[in-house]
This record gives C-alpha cells, sequence and structure tokens, in this order.
C-alpha cells in the first residue's frame, strides 16, 4: 500500500495544473478543417475524399463556397469505416456505407 500525505491545497494547485494544461491543449487545436488539412490529416487526395468519403455520408459544412470538417466527425465517420474492414476487404475503395 502507498501513503501518500498531501494537503488540500496541494491537492486544489495539482487539479489546477492539469485543468489549465487540458484547456490550453483544447485551445490549440482547431475546430473546422480546410479541404487542404483534411487532405493531410487523412493522408488522402481531395478527389479521394469527395469520392469514398463525402459521396458515402461525411458530415461537412459549407461557408460560402468553401467546404469545412469537423475533426471528431471525420474521426467518427472513419472509426465506422475502419470498423466494417477485416483481412479480406480492407480497400477503402471497395466500402459502401
Amino acid at each position: 500500500m502507498f501513503n501518500i500525505n498531501i494537503n488540500e491545497d496541494e491537492a486544489r494547485d495539482m487539479m489546477q495544473q492539469a485543468i489549465d494544461q487540458r484547456i490550453e491543449e483544447l485551445a490549440k487545436e482547431k475546430y473546422f478543417m480546410t479541404y487542404k488539412e483534411l487532405a493531410i490529416y487523412l493522408n488522402l487526395s481531395k478527389p479521394t475524399i469527395d469520392d469514398l468519403l463525402i459521396k458515402n455520408g461525411m458530415k461537412y459544412y459549407r461557408v460560402g463556397v468553401t467546404y469545412r470538417f469537423k475533426k471528431s466527425d471525420v474521426d467518427e465517420f472513419m472509426d465506422s469505416i475502419t470498423a466494417q474492414m477485416g483481412i479480406m476487404n480492407n480497400d477503402l475503395k471497395k466500402i459502401h456505407i
């Protein structure tokens, strides 16, 4: 067994530091990605993103004439696609949602 002695002020300081660090990490993350950023993030070309992802229902948002993609939506969509894949069916181009 561990016996850790810590007073309430130290515990509060440690908790506040952890909260501040996480807030700083979240502030650095971009909420929306551009097509170019998405292509880099997924290591896919724009035509592949159009043909395989958007046409199969990946969420996007229009801002005027440009498209924006929420990272959490992209991650969720990619998780749903890859969950269907196995050793024998691992070609993204053959996945249909």
